[in-house]
């Protein structure tokens, strides 16, 4: 499928998006873009698509970038419940899309289709733009920003995703080992027992490939943990604390505030507009398992408030 060009100083405009799941059966209805583009960020699948002549498959993690002056139908009913995120947005005086432009420094050429490791800042983004109070000044604005951003955000990710630097894969294999054992607060030392190598060794390639210390990306992956349950389900602000690994609630809520700018209580008033009726969670984050089995249960298989044709 051919490319959107956005050049690196341009916004785009956003139009309208929202949450949507099905049950098992579902297949998406025939429709046709005209001069809109529309991001799709599968959370649950697979979904089966026909894109213009191209056939598409989505599954959990991957996203979609369908160019205007498309037609887009569902192929195959869905075996299992799916669920995804939609964003129509439009790219005002810019190139429109085209097969095979070589990247210039000027501008970010997108795939049509990502898969990305790690959803769980995109997702944060994506509930701030849905959230945003129409009610107020240069709405409009901000909702335009923030769906660039996302835009930026994918393309960045995709590019880390494509480091095959080894220094880097080890870096991502800590932060894996950081992830599972998070419930432990590891210390540096454990953690460059992981690789054998020099705490202080560790500790600067981890700066070098993280922009920070193992201890501040234990405490950013735990304020990303508390984030997602804030928003996704309806635990007391002691439990989310409890299970985002804080032994210490004082603790916990001084660096949420360091690290989101609010208290967790306005972080949930902020995000939890977006109505969810299938609680999915980014399995990369180090939810408790027994929060994912509560939340699997308690699914709804209602229709969203947010529904896409």
């Amino acid at each position: 499928m051919n490319k959107l060009i956005i050049h690196k100083n341009q916004v785009v405009s956003y139009m309208i998006g929202g949450n949507f799941t099905a049950d098992s059966g579902w297949k998406h209805k025939v429709r046709y873009h005209h001069g809109d583009y529309e991001l799709m960020v599968c959370l649950q699948g697979p979904i089966s698509l026909l894109i213009g002549t191209d056939n598409v498959v989505l599954n959990k993690n991957d996203v979609l970038i369908v160019p205007p002056y498309t037609s887009m139908r569902g192929t195959v009913t869905s075996p299992k419940p799916i669920e995804f995120y939609w964003l129509h947005f439009l790219v005002p005086n810019a190139p429109t899309h085209t097969v095979d432009v070589p990247d210039k420094p000027s501008q970010i050429a997108f795939k049509s289709k990502y898969h990305l490791t790690n959803l769980s800042k995109l997702l944060i983004s994506i509930h701030e733009l849905l959230t945003i109070d129409t009610s107020l000044p240069l709405t409009q604005e901000r909702q335009d920003l923030l769906m660039t951003l996302i835009l930026i955000q994918i393309a960045g990710t995709a590019n880390e995703s494509t480091d095959e630097d080894p220094s880097s894969a080890l870096i991502d294999q800590l932060k894996e080992w950081i992830r599972t054992n998070i419930y432990k607060s590891p210390t540096l030392t454990d953690i460059a027992n992981e690789t054998g190598l020099n705490p202080q060794y560790v500790s600067r390639l981890f700066k070098k490939y993280v922009s920070m210390s193992p201890k501040h990306y234990m405490i950013h992956l735990k304020i990303q943990t508390a984030q997602a349950l804030l928003i996704r389900t309806n635990l007391s602000i002691k439990e989310v604390s409890h299970y985002a690994y804080y032994s210490d609630d004082k603790l916990f809520l001084k660096q949420f505030k360091q690290l989101s700018g609010v208290t967790p209580s306005e972080f949930r008033t902020m995000y939890q507009k977006v109505y969810h009726n299938n609680q999915v969670i980014d399995p990369v984050l180090p939810i408790p398992e027994e929060i994912t089995q509560k939340l699997d249960n308690d699914r709804d298989p209602g229709s969203p408030t947010n529904s896409h044709s």
